[in-house]
């Protein structure tokens, strides 16, 4: 079951002019994530954390990467939402049986716990990345 909205991830093409624009009209330091701490390898990124939401910048130098593809064919925006739950395995059987097709058939693993991606597809063009922290 979805417990809370999470954050929102904004695809990026230049992550230092991304994090300037962003810090300086919300007013909060970013954290820089590492590229390890992502589920995909080739990422980069920085998090402003406000009123318990993430918005997340994201970019990518990698071409095989859903971030740059995403970039070069739609250009710079909003490329997903997260809800947190509490149970990924058990959630992602109800949401299968509720129309939700995701891009892995097991969650993946990242720095932080568990996450698995809703494919826009099934979603009405929206990708929803179900993420379960380990905190």
């Amino acid at each position: 079951m979805v417990k809370q909205f999470y954050g929102v991830n904004i695809a990026v093409k230049d992550l230092e002019a991304a994090v300037k624009k962003y810090g300086g009209f919300l007013g909060v330091p970013p954290v820089y994530t590492k590229p390890e701490d992502f589920a995909f390898p080739g990422l980069t990124g920085a998090s402003f954390h406000v009123g318990g939401v993430s918005i997340n910048l994201v970019a990518s130098s990698n071409p095989e990467t859903s971030i740059y593809k995403f970039v070069e064919s739609r250009g710079e925006g909003v490329f997903l939402i997260s809800l947190k739950v509490d149970n990924l395995e058990h959630d992602m059987k109800d949401f299968t049986e509720k129309g939700v097709k995701f891009v892995s058939d097991k969650p993946l693993t990242y720095s932080g716990g568990k996450v698995n991606f809703g494919h826009p597809k099934s979603l009405h063009g929206v990708q929803i990345e179900f993420i379960q922290p380990d905190k």
